[in-house]
């Protein structure tokens, strides 16, 4: 399985915003390409960190099959469990609003929880 110790772009994350997630993810899209895939054949990278959340993308191989090209995880520090997950082909602007829908959701409900 992959190492989830990754790459990380600019993970400071001080606003849930869609508009600032939407261009997150978008930058840690073009961003794959110039990371080395790994032995298992994927590269992911740290996209932002919400609190105790890290929203993961991660790219798989595309000889691979049987699997989705991309997947976003919203994955938790504290109970170290992925608590959402979008997988896609590609992401055009369905997916990407539903991504964002996603993170918005997991980043407003850690959120509620700390409060």
């Amino acid at each position: 399985m992959m190492n989830l110790e990754k790459t990380s772009i600019n993970v400071s994350w001080v606003r849930l915003d869609a508009d600032e997630i939407e261009q997150r993810i978008i930058r840690a899209y073009v961003q794959l390409a110039c990371i080395p895939r790994e032995n298992d054949g994927f590269r992911s990278l740290t996209v932002a960190r919400l609190t105790q959340l890290d929203v993961r993308l991660t790219e798989a191989s595309p000889e691979m099959t049987g699997m989705p090209l991309f997947w976003l995880e919203v994955y938790s520090d504290t109970s170290h469990t992925v608590i959402d997950r979008y997988e896609c082909s590609e992401f055009d602007e369905d997916d990407l609003a539903t991504a964002v829908r996603m993170i918005m959701t997991a980043g407003q409900r850690a959120h509620d929880l700390r409060h």
